[in-house]
C-alpha cells in the first residue's frame, strides 16, 4: 500500500473508530464539550504547469459565512509536472506527449458573507513556470515512499521541456514560455440550499467566473464560467466528509498552442478529522476529465490526492499545509507538489458545533 494510500486509510480508522468504554468503577466522566466546527478541505485549484491558464475547481465545504463575515486567505503552491507517452511502431519509437517542468503560484482571495446563505468572493494568482530544482529531491521522496516515479531518474533534471503530438503524429507547437505573471482573476458565489446548522446533510451551490486578466504567456483563453454542487455529513462529532460535483465550460479553442476541451468535468472526495479543537487533519481525492485535446493519447481523467492539516494558530488566524500527489503513473499532472495557506477571518463568526 502507498504512502498516500496508507494516510487517508489512517484518517479513517481514526476518525470512525469507537471509544472504548469505561469500567462501571470509573468516576463519571466530565460534562461533554461541545465538537469543534468543520473547516471545510483543502481549497486548491489544479496547478499543473499546462492547467494554470484554466478555470479549475477546488474542493470546497457547502458551509456560507455568517452575514458581515469576511476571510482573507493567501495560498501558495510549488510542484513538479511530469508525464509523457511513447508508442512504437516497427523500428521507430515516437514520444506521443513528454511534460516535464515546474509550477508556483500565489494567490489572495476574498470571501465575504452576504446573508445568511450566500458568500461571494475574489480571486488573483500570480503564476509562475520553469525548469525549477526540485527533481533531486522528488526522485528520493519516490524512492523512499515507493510511490510512482514514472521512469523520472531517467531524464535530465530541472528543464522546463513540452513536447507533443496531433492525432497524425504531426508535432503540435507549444507556445509557453518559462517566468512570472498574472493570472486570470475568478468571482464566485456560494448560494446554501437549506438552512445552515441543519441535520443531515449539507449541500450548496458554487458558481465561478474566470475573468480574462492574465499577462504574459498565460494570456488568451476568454471568459470561463464553472459551477459546482458541493455537499458534507457530519461522522460522528470530530470528522466530517466532504463530496461535490461539477465541471467549467467556455475559453476552448487554441490557447499557447494547445487546443484545450471546450467542457472539462471534475470531483472530488475529501475527509476531516480534527483531533482537537484547533487542529483538523484532511485527506481529498481530485478527479478531471479531458484537459486537453488533440493530442495523441493525451490523458482523458487525471487523479491526484491531495493530504494536509490547518490549524487555528490565534483567534481568527487559521494555517494549513500539505502536500499534492498525482495518482497516475506516467500521467500528466502535478507528480509532486506542496501548498501552504494563511487566512485571516474578521468580523462575526458563527458559533456552532459539526453537525454529527
Amino acid at each position: 500500500m502507498s504512502l498516500a494510500a496508507a494516510t487517508l486509510a489512517a484518517l479513517l480508522v481514526a476518525a470512525t473508530a469507537p471509544a472504548v468504554p469505561a469500567p462501571a468503577s470509573a468516576p463519571a466522566p466530565p460534562p461533554a464539550v461541545p465538537s469543534p466546527r468543520r473547516t471545510g478541505p483543502i481549497e486548491s485549484r489544479d496547478e499543473f504547469l499546462l492547467a494554470q491558464p484554466r478555470l479549475t475547481l477546488p474542493a470546497v465545504s457547502p458551509d456560507v459565512l455568517e452575514r458581515g463575515e469576511t476571510r482573507i486567505r493567501l495560498a501558495a503552491d510549488w510542484g513538479s509536472d511530469f508525464g509523457y507517452r511513447q508508442r512504437r511502431q516497427g523500428d521507430v519509437r515516437y514520444v506521443l506527449y513528454f511534460v516535464d517542468g515546474e509550477h508556483r503560484s500565489l494567490s489572495l482571495s476574498v470571501d465575504h458573507g452576504l446573508g445568511d446563505r450566500l458568500t461571494a468572493g475574489a480571486r488573483l494568482p500570480v503564476f509562475w513556470r520553469g525548469g525549477g530544482v526540485l527533481d533531486g529531491l522528488i526522485d528520493a521522496w519516490h524512492r523512499f515512499t515507493h510511490l510512482p516515479d514514472s521512469n523520472r531518474p531517467l531524464f535530465p533534471r530541472d528543464i522546463l521541456r513540452v513536447r507533443a503530438l496531433d492525432e497524425g503524429l504531426g508535432p503540435v507547437p507549444w507556445t509557453g514560455t518559462e517566468g512570472t505573471a498574472l493570472g486570470n482573476a475568478e468571482l464566485s458565489l456560494r448560494w446554501a440550499l437549506g438552512a445552515p446548522g441543519g441535520p443531515g446533510w449539507t449541500t450548496a451551490l458554487v458558481g465561478r467566473l474566470q475573468l480574462p486578466t492574465a499577462t504574459g504567456s498565460y494570456e488568451g483563453g476568454g471568459v470561463q464560467a464553472g459551477g459546482q454542487l458541493v455537499a458534507a455529513h457530519g461522522l460522528g462529532g470530530s470528522a466530517d466528509l466532504y463530496l461535490g460535483l461539477g465541471g467549467t465550460g467556455g475559453g476552448g479553442g487554441a490557447q499557447q498552442g494547445l487546443d484545450y476541451a471546450p467542457l472539462r468535468p471534475s470531483g472530488f472526495l475529501a475527509f476531516e478529522w480534527r483531533p482537537a479543537s484547533a487542529v483538523s487533519l484532511l485527506a481529498e481525492a481530485n478527479a478531471g476529465g479531458r484537459l486537453i485535446r488533440g493530442v495523441e493519447e493525451f490523458p482523458g481523467l487525471h487523479l491526484t490526492l491531495k493530504v494536509g492539516a490547518r490549524a487555528e494558530v490565534a483567534r481568527g488566524w487559521c494555517l494549513e499545509a500539505g502536500f499534492t500527489e498525482g495518482l497516475k503513473e506516467v500521467s500528466a499532472t502535478t507528480d509532486f507538489g506542496v501548498m501552504v495557506g494563511l487566512q485571516r477571518a474578521i468580523g462575526p463568526r458563527r458559533h456552532r458545533v459539526a453537525v454529527p
